[in-house]
């Protein structure tokens, strides 16, 4: 009987055992569980917003010259030569003769030859005269010289149609004149020629010139050679008016070398790249070039080489990368939303930080990739 009872005990002693390690196991499973899925919804998104910043490189690139930037191209030259009237600096006015251009018209079947000084008449009585003889075809028209036969602004006329008095009313009809453009020249203003007039109609007829060339150049050139910069050498100038002179207008003639320099845009735009990509500050910045092209002028040359140096602009904006270490999600594993703050507005080009956690019970950021997101944008401009 006692041997019966102590088997009783035991039994019950061992079945107690084994309920408590379940349970205990079971508790134990139940926090492992309740751990991994409070670890798994855990998530951070931390918002980083970026203020672009300016960025400008000025750097100098050869053109068949031995330097550490250099570029094929091409050096040419050519020279041109031309006259243009300019006017002084006007301080009074006096009485002049208008003069223009006129269409004469023939609706007749036969030549109509008109001697110089014939007059021709616009509708509002003002009258003027051929400067020479012009022979007006058949059904046909012909470009004529004409000058007011009086002096003063009212022959200073726009576009009109004349009559031509010195034919009889049938041919009046039939022969007449027409112009396009106003009559000038019946005031004229005077002027004392001075260094500065003169220095800026060297400047216009230089640029004039220089513009006038440009054509001829480029068809000594490749056309992938398709950005060019130019300079005017070796000018020569003629003037017929005099310093301190009183002139309505004066000539100037010009001969001048233009030189054309040559050479790729996309060389231009990859060595102006990579020069301004040298600025960033290590992997932590990122440049982005501008969308405009660069700007190119012409620093020297040598014509006899056929080498030039050319400098060269070009803009960008810096901002942070979102590549760089600084921004890689391990950096910011179990920190508090303030460290991660103090930490990103410590860094170049970060203007605003935006750290949202959940749930809302969480307090820093989980050690787990997949749960945390970096999203980087620019401030609105």
């Amino acid at each position: 009987m006692v041997a019966r009872r102590q088997q009783t005990s035991a039994s019950s002693q061992s079945v107690g055992f084994y309920k408590f390690v379940a349970l205990t196991f079971l508790a134990i499973t139940l926090i492992l569980f309740g751990v991994i899925v409070f670890m798994s919804s855990k998530r951070a998104v931390i918002t980083i917003t970026t203020r672009p910043e300016p960025v400008d490189i000025t750097t100098t690139i050869g053109v068949n010259a031995d330097s550490a930037r250099t570029i094929p191209g091409r050096v040419v030259t050519t020279t041109v030569s031309g006259t243009e009237i300019y006017h002084p600096t006007g301080n009074k006015e006096e009485s002049g003769i208008a003069e223009g251009i006129v269409t004469l018209h023939n609706e007749t079947t036969l030549d109509q030859p008109l001697v110089a000084t014939t007059r021709v008449l616009s509708a509002d009585g003002v009258l003027f005269r051929l400067k020479e003889r012009a022979l007006v075809p058949a059904g046909g028209t012909v470009d004529a010289a004409v000058y007011a036969d009086a002096e003063g602004s009212g022959s200073d006329i726009g576009p009109a149609k004349f009559t031509i008095p010195g034919l009889n009313e049938t041919k009046q009809a039939l022969i007449y004149a027409t112009s396009e453009s106003a009559m000038s020249g019946g005031i004229r203003k005077i002027g004392s020629v001075s260094l500065e007039d003169i220095d800026k109609a060297k400047k216009l007829i230089a640029e004039e010139l220089k513009e006038n060339a440009k054509a001829a150049l480029a068809e000594q050139v490749d056309s992938e050679l398709s950005l060019s910069v130019y300079d005017v050498s070796d000018p020569v100038y003629t003037t017929d008016a005099e310093i301190g002179e009183e002139v309505s207008e004066f000539t100037l003639s010009a001969t001048v070398t233009v030189v054309g320099i040559f050479v790729s845009p996309e060389e231009v735009n990859k060595l102006a790249s990579d020069v301004l990509m040298s600025r960033a500050i290590d992997d932590a910045e990122y440049i982005e070039p501008s969308d405009a092209a660069p700007v190119v002028s012409l620093s020297s040359y040598d014509l006899e080489r056929e080498e030039a140096e050319l400098d060269v602009t070009y803009t960008g904006r810096a901002t942070i990368n979102p590549e760089s270490r600084q921004l890689a999600k391990i950096a910011f594993y179990g920190k508090t939303k303030d460290e991660v703050r103090r930490y990103l507005l410590s860094l170049d080009h970060v203007y605003g930080v935006d750290v949202h956690l959940r749930p809302a019970w969480t307090q820093t950021i989980p050690h787990v990739a997949d749960h945390v997101d970096i999203v980087v944008k620019q401030v609105a401009e």
